[in-house]
């Protein structure tokens, strides 16, 4: 019962005071370290009553028979032979030696212990000095067996050699520290017995000073080598640990936390409890990192709904973790980009194969759309200017659509444009130096009605030729492609600016775009109106992408050609929608074009210039791009 005690020292035990243990968190709250008990606030809780032990009764000395003088001489001899031979008192077996000398003088009855032979000469011979030296090594040796029982555990052994030694000599010089040791021992086991019947009832940590944990740390300040309070101690935070460990495992960690700080309570910062918060800790973090792993696999797909309930999850799971920003910043880009981001290029794959148009994602942002009246070239039909927010990114193509995918439409969809059907578009003719209707004139075609390549941005098509390829691009990608509204165009073509160009008020910088400037024509016309300074290289259209990208990495938003938008004209904005949307009426038969094209005068350049066409119209000056949404 009282197994591994340990050392015999007694030391001091610690102040009594009114500590409480440490204060634990709140549940849903990660504990420090530092929160952790420490062994100064442990030790202040008072200690419980221990148990009161039954010891053993104190057995009284056996009678002593007077030796006879004629037989004290071998009792003696055999007196020494059973004390070395460990047979001390009449409670261990006789000496195997003493037991035959003394029956071969048949003395004394045959008690042949070594203390019973000493007393018995005594009783014979009161003065017989080697008698009392052997009572005195007898005692002696009863006080090393005690301490050696003590040692192991054996108070009851223990404490029947004090006892005897007390009886035959109570001035032994060791007894009293033995009988100090022996006390302690009692005591440590009484806290240790105390401690078990706190266990078997629960009381584990609480109520202060009546709980298992108190009862074996102060077990443990009086003997600190002792196995039993420290099993003890190990036992009662092992519990907590287990389950804080359980339930960390089933996702309830509040009460594994509130485990682990009641850990805390029973011995302090332990190797063991820091391993189970090490242990507490990674289990969170694998949590935390599968969430973030299901979520970013529903925003893979685009789905931020579902990843959204996961965001609170991974709160819940490791609080403060940097995947909650991660996770989350993710959340609000796929609901503003789908699942790109801005900036992005990418091209879709066609079920007839084959990619579609690059497209690059617009952020999103704000800006004012029209000019105001004061702006040098302002027109009626650019106002009121008005402010237009984008709360959803949409992607454009980089390019305007060129030769060759247009032909890939027409060749999947056996599309006739509107110009093929009516027989003609308008050409530039270098010998009149404007714009011309020229039969036989198709999508096919350039600016001079002469066969074109397929970089080229495919010219003489009509608003609704634009519009029959985003239709068709749409069944092609399962993607929604259309034409930009009015204000995603403007919005693309400042892309940023606030200037009367798309560039700083002055001339254009060198290779914005492909716009009439000093460049001459093949047969060596000028331009009337014009950017006097400014020179591309070009007199008629470029191929597509030619000159730098703008701030959005869009391509040709200004100059090259003019662009179909999807709005409706309307000779100006008022009632104009308040958002990016297209301005459309149903059955209406003219549409907007945007942007300066290679033949535009500089007030076209401008950023809110605005054109329109008849749906129909096909022209060596138009072309359009798409814009995707996201």
């Amino acid at each position: 019962m009282l197994a591994a005690l340990g050392g015999c020292g007694r030391s001091s035990p610690p102040p009594a005071g009114n500590a409480a243990a440490a204060s634990a968190t709140s549940a849903g709250e990660s504990a420090s370290p530092e929160a952790f008990a420490t062994p100064q606030s442990l030790a202040a809780e008072p200690a419980p009553p221990a148990v009161e032990l039954e010891r053993p009764p104190i057995e009284p000395l056996p009678a002593a028979v007077a030796m006879p003088r004629r037989k004290i001489a071998t009792a003696l001899r055999a007196a020494d032979l059973a004390l070395a031979a460990g047979h001390l008192d009449e409670r261990d077996a006789g000496s195997s030696s003493a037991s035959a000398m003394l029956a071969a003088s048949s003395a004394n009855g045959r008690r042949d212990d070594a203390l019973s032979l000493y007393r018995d000469v005594l009783a014979g011979d009161a003065n017989n000095a080697k008698a009392s030296a052997g009572v005195a090594a007898v005692a002696a040796a009863l006080v090393a067996r005690a301490r050696t029982a003590l040692a192991r555990g054996d108070m009851v052994t223990a404490q029947r050699d004090a006892d005897r030694v007390t009886l035959l000599r109570a001035d032994e010089p060791d007894l009293a520290a033995l009988q100090h040791a022996l006390d302690t021992g009692w005591e440590v086991g009484g806290l240790i017995e105390r401690g078990r019947r706190y266990e078997s009832v629960g009381a584990l940590i609480a109520p202060p000073g009546a709980n298992a944990a108190v009862a074996y740390r102060h077990a443990l300040a009086l003997a600190p080598d002792g196995a039993a309070a420290q099993a003890g101690l190990d036992r009662v935070e092992g519990g907590f640990i287990a389950r804080a460990l359980a339930d960390a495992n089933a996702a309830h960690y509040p009460q594994a936390e509130q485990e682990l700080r009641d850990a805390s309570r029973v011995q302090g910062g332990s190797p063991a409890l820091r391993e189970a918060r090490a242990s507490l800790l990674a289990i969170r973090q694998r949590h935390a990192q599968l969430l973030a792993a299901q979520a970013d696999a529903a925003l893979d797909a685009g789905d931020a709904d579902r990843a959204q309930p996961l965001l609170a999850r991974i709160d819940y799971a490791m609080p403060g973790s940097p995947l909650i920003a991660r996770v989350r910043s993710r959340i609000t880009n796929v609901r503003l980009y789908g699942r790109h981001l801005p900036g992005q290029t990418f091209s879709d794959t066609l079920s007839a194969g084959g990619r579609g148009p690059e497209m690059v994602v617009i952020p999103i942002g704000r800006f004012r759309m029209g000019s105001a009246d004061t702006e040098a070239g302002h027109d009626a039909d650019e106002s009121p200017s008005r402010t237009i927010v984008f709360t959803h990114g949409f992607a454009m193509a980089r390019t305007e659509v060129t030769v060759g995918q247009f032909g890939r439409f027409v060749q999947a969809a056996k599309y006739q444009t509107d110009a093929e059907r009516s027989g003609s578009s308008m050409v530039y003719d270098e010998g009149k130096g404007k714009l011309v209707a020229r039969d036989g004139v198709s999508w096919r075609d350039d600016y001079l009605g002469r066969p074109a390549t397929d970089a080229m941005p495919v010219l003489h098509v009509s608003w609704n030729d634009a519009r029959a390829y985003t239709i068709w691009l749409s069944s092609q990608a399962t993607r929604l492609y259309r034409l930009p509204s009015e204000a995603e165009y403007e919005y693309a073509l400042r892309a940023g600016s606030t200037s009367i160009y798309p560039w700083p008020d002055t001339d254009p910088p060198h290779d914005v775009g492909n716009l009439a400037g000093r460049d001459r024509s093949p047969g060596g016309r000028r331009w009337g109106d014009a950017f006097a300074d400014y020179a591309d290289g070009y007199w008629g259209p470029a191929p597509a992408g030619k000159f730098k990208a703008n701030a959005f990495g869009l391509y040709d938003m200004v100059g090259n050609v003019s662009e179909w938008v999807m709005d409706c004209w309307h000779d100006g904005y008022r009632r104009a929608p308040v958002d990016a949307s297209a301005w459309v009426n149903p059955g209406c038969t003219q549409h907007v074009i945007r942007g300066a094209s290679w033949a535009s005068a500089p007030t076209q350049a401008r950023s809110a210039w605005r054109g329109h066409g008849n749906a129909g119209d096909a022209s060596a000056r138009i072309g359009f791009r798409v814009v995707r949404e996201l």
